[in-house]
């Protein structure tokens, strides 16, 4: 996901170091040619073959009304499946999972995924209803036009320009050319504003006249989810969505919540209305609108809407046809499952007695007031599920694995596909709920302070007997079928030993048995790019989340930075720095001190190191390293008394993480990362 951002212009941040990007990254060597000593990869064993068996007899395959509604309206598909950019670089194709439509699942793949692959495989531009189109299937999420009195309402715009420039040409010409009269963007998500610039340009959106509109929270949330944490959490989406895993059956077929996710340009265009409170009425271009309110529930700031003229609901991302995430393994903060089933709980008594076809922003509508009615209540109900039994459990004491082990949703419930977890689980789901109320630790003490997993992970070997008798005991829980087993201890002798193949190799082989058994298309992608990297190496950096030009607050800023503040580079080191920016009228003092960086107001007769005035985008700059302070002194661009190297000082002190830092192995113990400074003089 390469991310520019657009319109916007304030500071540099995450682009003081190359990152490694789907741009510029190359395709990872595939896995089927690599073999270990006994066991080829890509290999199915009997006990995968059975398991995978086994859910054709759980659950109703002959039930094809999400594949009625998942074609039904289909107007047209894009002439060229393939979307590219300005370069050439092919962005998102409908042709990517074509190979899904193949009638039966492959041993490599969860019948049940596979069956959700299918339907997420399809697609084109959809008539939902009168005057209501959807486009599908060439990103994760979709784009929804409503046809207004003289244009388009546009709801949510996919993660890339690219995308959302062909869904809205594709209606143009095959519905009827209009201007995009307004935009609403459901949620703080990228994969639903990214490809906003797709749509409006930057003279629309400076005139104003284009209702931009969005929750309450919007713009802080959409930037900082993926900011503080920006780096882990970028790396670790790359293992969550298979990026870098070939796309056929013995690789990534979808994402459960969508086909993938499109390697487009992403930008963010401030909005100029927002949602504040439910049951908020407006009427865009001739069309009524009705907005719930839903923070806290999928995104922080998050809203649905009815249509009454079209008796239509859009759902956004709160009811979708999979078991949704109350943890992200890409990592975000925890859901709260309460929230989420009382908003679902709203949304039945403010719309279900009227809505007739329902929509969101993934997957495909739902036809008919009774069949959305009970789809929406069982969403709800599952989701109180898991957070009253989880809750139930932790009280007589068991721990987050010891529930997630024994709970099961009932049978009404886990019998519908709309809530079998393709992009959540129910074993991680109930681990997040326990960690939503009691947090990481279980209560027992021997688990309070345990060893970090590298020199646990030696201490273990050790204890057993050494590497080879661990190897070969994870080699009788592999030929047992047992690869839980199989995988933590064979873990154990890679953290005690990274250079060890054949424990490598082995687990390796094991992750891909856990992969091909994965009903979660996110599991899925953490074993297959987990066995890739085991054989392979690490080919896939984190993906920066925000981008060069970012409008971000000052504060924002400063919070940001102080996550890269070397302490041993800081330590003993204090600074006064009094910051007047000349385009918000704002002023602060920025203080450094027992190695903390802090952004307060200014004091009275407070003694300072030094003034800037500037722009917030300079200060931005500084402060990240991606300019000297002597460098805009020059030019004019700012403006210094006291001190004239005081920013520079801290930029210097900033380390930058590493994009590609490895998860199947241990991190190398670095004693120095390259400071952002040092980073971009050697871009």
């Amino acid at each position: 996901m390469k991310l520019k951002q657009i319109q916007v212009a304030s500071l540099a941040v995450l682009l003081a170091a190359p990152y490694v990007t789907a741009a510029t990254t190359k395709k990872t060597t595939s896995t089927k040619k690599t073999t270990t000593s006994s066991i080829e990869a890509g290999k199915v064993t009997a006990k995968t073959k059975e398991k995978n068996a086994a859910v054709l007899k759980e659950l109703n395959f002959n039930d094809n009304e999400s594949f009625d509604f998942a074609t039904r309206g289909l107007v047209a598909t894009l002439p060229d499946t393939k979307i590219i950019d300005q370069t050439g670089r092919v962005v998102s194709s409908g042709d990517y999972y074509i190979f899904t439509q193949n009638k039966s699942a492959p041993d490599t793949v969860n019948p049940s995924l596979w069956r959700q692959s299918q339907l997420t495989s399809q697609h084109g531009l959809y008539k939902v209803a009168d005057k209501i189109y959807q486009f599908r299937g060439y990103d994760i999420a979709n784009m929804t036009f409503i046809e207004g009195s003289s244009g388009w309402i546009v709801i949510d715009t996919t993660a890339a320009a690219e995308v959302a420039a062909a869904g809205l040409k594709l209606l143009n010409e095959k519905v009827a050319k209009k201007p995009v009269s307004a935009l609403i963007i459901t949620h703080s998500h990228a994969d639903h504003f990214g490809g906003m610039s797709g749509v409006l340009t930057a003279e629309q959106v400076k005139s104003g006249k284009i209702p931009i509109i969005a929750p309450e929270g919007f713009m802080e949330e959409s930037i900082s989810e993926n900011l503080y944490a920006g780096n882990a959490m970028g790396r670790r989406a790359r293992y969550s969505y298979g990026d870098g895993l070939e796309k056929d059956p013995k690789g990534l077929v979808g994402t459960g919540l969508g086909p993938g996710l499109a390697q487009g340009n992403i930008g963010i265009l401030p909005p100029n209305k927002f949602i504040t409170k439910s049951g908020e009425k407006m009427t865009i271009d001739g069309v009524d609108i009705e907005f719930q309110m839903a923070p806290g529930t999928e995104a922080p700031a998050e809203m649905l809407m009815f249509f009454p003229q079209m008796k239509a609901l859009h759902l956004a991302e709160d009811a979708t046809y999979n078991m949704h995430n109350l943890y992200t393994l890409r990592g975000a903060k925890v859901r709260s499952p309460l929230v989420w089933a009382n908003a679902l709980n709203s949304t039945l008594e403010m719309f279900g007695d009227r809505a007739e076809v329902a929509m969101a922003s993934h997957h495909w509508p739902t036809f008919g007031k009774d069949k959305i009615r009970d789809f929406v209540t069982k969403q709800r109900d599952m989701y109180k599920f898991i957070n009253d039994q989880t809750l139930r459990m932790a009280n007589m004491g068991y721990d987050a694995e010891e529930i997630a082990e024994k709970l099961k949703l009932p049978e009404p419930l886990a019998k519908e596909f709309y809530n079998r977890g393709y992009y959540g689980s129910l074993s991680h789901n109930v681990k997040a709920t326990y960690q939503y109320y009691l947090g990481f630790f279980n209560g027992n003490p021997a688990t309070l302070n345990q060893h970090p997993r590298t020199v646990a992970a030696k201490k273990y070997v050790e204890a057993m007997g050494g590497a080879d008798k661990v190897i070969s005991l994870g080699r009788k829980a592999f030929d047992k079928g047992d690869y839980r087993w199989s995988a933590e201890l064979l873990n154990h002798v890679v953290y005690a030993n990274p250079e060890n193949k054949k424990a490598k190799d082995l687990l390796a082989s094991t992750y891909e048995q856990l992969g091909f058994q994965a009903e979660s298309a996110t599991w899925r992608g953490f074993y297959l790019m987990g066995a890739n990297e085991l054989r392979n190496g690490i080919k896939v950096g984190a993906i920066p989340l925000v981008g060069s030009t970012s409008a971000l607050p000052a504060k924002m800023v400063v919070d940001y930075a102080a996550t890269l503040l070397d302490p041993q580079e800081s330590a003993g080191k204090s600074k006064r720095i009094g910051l007047e920016l000349t385009d918000t009228k704002e002023r602060y003092t920025l203080t450094l001190g027992n190695s903390v960086l802090f952004l307060g107001k200014p004091q009275k007769e407070e003694r300072l190191d030094s003034t800037y005035t500037m722009t917030s985008a300079d200060f931005g700059k500084l402060l990240t390293g991606m300019t000297r302070g002597s460098d805009l002194a020059e030019n004019g661009s700012i403006k210094i008394t006291g001190e004239t190297g005081a920013l520079d000082e801290i930029a210097g002190m900033l380390t930058r993480p590493d994009p590609m830092f490895p998860l199947v192995t241990p991190v190398k113990d670095k004693s120095q990362f390259p400071s952002t400074m040092e980073a971009q003089e050697e871009k």
